[in-house]
């Protein structure tokens, strides 16, 4: 019986969001650029994948090992030498974190009490500092270590499972192509510990256990069944939108009931579990605010409606908007706050109309699902790059964005083409799985065009559901015969060559023709005004200073005093002792002037015969910059003004 040459409703739903999102990863500079490298691995991998196919399993599992050995040593290297400066949530629930494993149980800043979904994230993160603390590292390399323990599961934890869906060597070569010849294992994942990369882990365990319960043994469901809880309260507890689980699985089920294969699912037990999880995250958030002396406060929390309010918002196209944010600040509490929200959403709603409310809906879908920012993701840059990055920022920048954003078009093309021909046996444990991960992924877009505030890296929860998807549908005999009858053998190498050499090529031309800003060296993780962070109170004639090395030339310079404060401010070339006097903007001073490579000294002086506050940002044990502060002799490893250096062709 021939497949019908069109889409299943769900397929078809699928495939629009992504070709909305191919689109939107095209609209920039690099657009050309990014479609002919995306189409040149879509051949290259088709020409390779017959010859990885008849490797022998002993060649190709020693050759996945050296690949994941080789892809560790290069997470090494970065953070080793290319640490970057973390700021807004991140650092706000790593400081957090710092401070309550050196046994300050206190939160002095509003940002839990409106954000109180990272209570949990923060305190999880002390216990993992506190257990690393009895074995003597320290804090940056306790996070490090968590990120490349949480990031290096997760990935080989989707190369088990896409084995097992199809024991196609080929595909799983892809995959660790895909997370280990891109930057996606190198950048955000790894540098910047957040619950984005937990979200995904926990789904991926979810799939996993939904695939293997039907050929499980008894012993083997209890001890899934009791992973699967923990993971799903942990993902409950760190990122409430995976909610959207349960939605999935009610779909899911009445599709089978439909069927008549519900019971032959086997499906009813997992469901259970997750659903128990769910419920348990509630307990288990009042534990933690208990354990962590967390005490909410309705004078500064956010409703729900506070980001639907944002979603809706047309000029900043469902993102993030500070001036919604500083609207429900200025109500007094979280029940005022709901009530305007809505009454904004109803006019917004209105004023959009239904032509309007669509095409923001289409622009949400492309905003979600673009990948182009991975490497500037809640990170100010790095805190002082080396030189051999610096004498070629430029070509890196714009290589990390035509490959990550021309493999992951490379994938959704690869799977649009199979979601075309592809109909789901439900009798087969992992056609279900596929199921589930389908629904679960129109859930997430949905939820966040529809309802949420969206951002680039809401999207990529759904990145291992992808990948379970096409290693769930079969390659269409045409293209297998295709390959293996006409393709001659030095074409696969001789593509992958070209393929490489056109996405070399491309980096260098916009590396040479754009103009970007390179940050040089910067140190802006901080607490931020906004939440009531207080100032390092500086006394008249009193100094702060703090070394800084610049591995490259830059020629503007910010340093982030405090509004209102009245204070001069310097920067030393340690080397040839020229002395820049910055002049002052608001809570920023500034210098444009060309600064060569070197040691510099930034110095703040107090020449007023009053107290002035100025930025300090203070931890316990996270080292936020290469040198230390000194305050009047006085020096402090663990603490750092907030500054940037930059290039700006």
């Amino acid at each position: 019986m021939t497949r019908k040459a069109f889409p299943t409703f769900l397929s078809a739903v699928l495939i629009g969001c992504l070709i909305i999102g191919i689109l939107g990863n095209l609209t920039d500079y690099t657009g050309i650029a990014v479609l002919i490298v995306a189409v040149l691995i879509c051949i290259s991998t088709q020409l390779l994948a017959n010859r990885i196919n008849t490797l022998k399993f002993t060649h190709f599992r020693l050759a996945i090992g050296i690949g994941l050995l080789a892809m560790l040593a290069g997470q090494i290297f970065v953070l080793g030498t290319m640490p970057v400066t973390v700021y807004h949530d991140p650092y706000r629930v790593l400081s957090q974190a710092d401070q309550m494993a050196a046994g300050h149980m206190t939160w002095d800043i509003t940002y839990f009490w409106r954000y109180a979904n990272n209570v949990p994230l923060a305190y999880l993160m002390s216990l993992w500092l506190r257990v690393t603390q009895l074995f003597g590292l320290t804090t940056n390399l306790s996070v490090h270590l968590l990120s490349i323990l949480t990031l290096d599961s997760f990935i080989v934890l989707l190369l088990s499972t896409i084995w097992k869906m199809g024991h196609r060597k080929s595909l799983v070569a892809g995959v660790l192509a895909f997370l280990a010849l891109t930057p996606f294992a190198y950048t955000y994942y790894l540098q910047v510990f957040y619950s984005d990369l937990t979200t995904m882990l926990v789904l991926l365990i979810v799939m996993r256990v939904v695939m293997d319960w039907p050929q499980g043994s008894k012993t083997n469901h209890f001890l899934s069944g009791i992973g699967l809880v923990i993971s799903v309260l942990i993902g409950a507890l760190l990122k409430p939108n995976i909610i959207v689980l349960l939605p999935a699985l009610a779909v899911v089920a009445l599709i089978l009931m439909k069927k008549k294969l519900f019971k032959k699912s086997r499906l009813l037990a997992p469901i259970i579990l997750i659903a128990l999880s769910f419920g348990l995250s509630l307990p288990a958030t009042q534990a933690i605010n208990h354990a962590s002396n967390y005490t909410p406060e309705a004078k500064y929390a956010f409703p729900v409606t506070h980001w639907m309010l944002m979603g809706v918002n047309s000029t900043h196209y469902g993102t993030y908007s500070g001036q919604d944010v500083g609207q429900d600040i200025k109500l007094p509490n979280k029940t005022a706050r709901s009530h305007s929200d809505l009454k904004h959403i109803s006019k917004r709603v209105k004023k959009l109309g239904a032509l309007g409310l669509i095409k923001l809906w289409v622009v949400k879908i492309g905003i979600l699902l673009n990948v182009r920012g991975i490497q500037d993701w809640y990170n100010g840059g790095f805190r002082s790059a080396p030189v051999w990055y610096q004498r070629h920022a430029r070509f890196f920048m714009e290589l990390t964005i035509i490959s990550y954003a021309a493999a992951t078009l490379a994938l959704w093309l690869t799977l649009i083409r199979r979601l075309c021909v592809w109909r789901p046996d439900l009798t087969d444990s992992h056609q279900v799985t596929a199921l589930l991960a389908i629904v679960t992924t129109l859930g997430y877009f949905a939820f966040h065009t529809l309802l949420w505030e969206v951002e680039p890296r809401y999207g990529q929860a759904a990145l291992p559901l992808i990948w379970l998807l096409l290693a769930a549908t079969p390659i269409p005999a045409r293209d297998q015969q295709r390959v293996t009858n006409n393709a001659p053998k030095r074409l696969a190498p001789l593509s992958m060559a070209v393929t490489f050499l056109m996405g070399l090529g491309f980096a260098g031309i916009f590396g040479h023709s754009q103009f970007k800003t390179i940050v040089v060296a910067a140190q802006r993780s901080q607490l931020s005004e906004q939440y009531h962070a207080k100032p390092t109170t500086i006394q008249p004639e009193q100094t702060i200073t703090e070394d800084v090395t610049l591995s490259g030339a830059a020629n503007r310079f910010a340093l982030q005093i405090h509004n209102g404060s009245k204070v001069n401010a310097s920067l030393m070339n340690l080397k040839t002792h020229v002395n820049y006097h910055l002049t002052p903007a608001t809570r920023n001073y500034h210098l444009h002037q060309h600064l060569t490579a070197g040691k510099y000294r930034m110095t703040i002086r107090n020449g007023t015969s009053k107290n002035q506050p100025v930025d300090v940002v203070q931890t316990y044990h996270y080292q936020l910059a290469d040198h230390p502060v000194i305050v009047n002799g006085q020096a402090n490893q663990n603490a750092s003004l907030v500054y940037t250096f930059r290039l700006h062709l």
